[in-house]
């Protein structure tokens, strides 16, 4: 039986265990459903909902779901929305008063985002910015993705503080705990970066979708080689191979689309399959043993899709 969870001001709405306690189960994705209207027409039925592992849903009634132009005027584009790569936090703009908020979706607690990090740049319209939540709801980042101007914000979710990388830098990851960043430099080099620290000048070329270890020293790249996906590793400390590559089995018909390590000797792999089914599997870092734990199918009917970690 699922029975309405009330999170911090009865804002969030989804699947709950017995007796009220809040459901343990990660994100898989955030989205938008639609619903027919007139002519055969399909408009969007919000609020913006989270699809939970296991087959529950969750609805984040207080997101802005429009996107606000520099002047408050509602737009045809959504707003921004970010899942964390384990599916345990979600960042949006909150309706009510149009401030950077993260949510723990386990918990139902809340952060504002304090000072003027939690606000819109002055200038941009919602639509003109991507975010990226990292693990623990630690660090947001803010990429105002169609200005060449400006670069990309990374804020400190519980001080508000911030740090603005360079135009040739962009956030692609995080470790697994969130303490450190992965960046791409001039769409090419992975790179650790540690908020307040220098920003590296070089770094490593990744074959694939990367993945960064929790002490930094490690990037993996995964991408599909022939009849196989190879899962292959890197030393950020000179951007050579560490290790052996790990040869994990998919069917043909799946695309590497995500890589994230879940712990010193286990990764996650995510992969697509044309148009909308998704398959994770866990992937033993030595010896490459994989085995699917979640596999799941976007209805054709939801509509901006955010995939955790995305």
């Amino acid at each position: 039986m699922l029975v309405p969870l009330l999170a911090a001001g009865s804002l969030l709405l989804g699947a709950a265990l017995p007796g009220g306690a809040p459901s343990p189960a990660p994100v898989r994705y955030a989205g938008l459903t639609s619903c027919p209207g007139a002519n055969g027409k399909r408009h969007i039925c919000g609020p913006w909902r989270l699809w939970l592992r296991g087959g529950g849903t969750a609805q984040l009634k207080d997101a802005q779901i429009r996107s606000l132009d520099a002047r408050g005027r509602e737009e045809v584009q959504r707003a921004p929305v970010a899942v964390d790569p384990y599916g345990r936090h979600v960042a949006y703009f909150a309706a009510a008063d149009r401030r950077l908020v993260v949510r723990n979706v386990g918990s139902g607690g809340l952060t504002r985002v304090p000072g003027t990090a939690g606000r819109l740049p002055s200038g941009l319209r919602m639509s003109d910015v991507e975010l990226r939540v990292g693990p623990e709801g630690r660090y947001l980042v803010l990429d105002p993705t169609r200005s060449s101007t400006r670069g990309v914000l990374v804020i400190e979710v519980a001080t508000g503080k911030t740090w603005t990388l360079p135009a040739y830098a962009s956030v692609q990851g995080f470790s697994p705990e969130g303490r450190l960043l992965r960046v791409v430099l001039d769409q090419e080099e992975s790179a650790v970066y540690r908020p307040g620290g220098a920003v590296p000048s070089g770094g490593v070329t990744v074959v694939g979708w990367g993945a960064l270890t929790s002490d930094g020293a490690t990037v993996a790249g995964a991408a599909r080689e022939g009849s196989r996906v190879l899962v292959r590793f890197y030393a950020t400390s000179n951007a050579m191979e560490s290790r052996a590559p790990v040869r994990v089995k998919v069917p043909r018909a799946e695309e590497p689309r995500m890589l994230r390590w879940d712990s010193g000797s286990r990764m996650t792999l995510l992969t697509f399959d044309e148009p909308r089914r998704f398959v994770a599997r866990s992937v033993e870092v030595r010896g490459g043993g994989a085995r699917v734990v979640d596999s799941f199918t976007v209805g054709r009917h939801t509509w901006d899709v955010h995939l955790a970690g995305d």
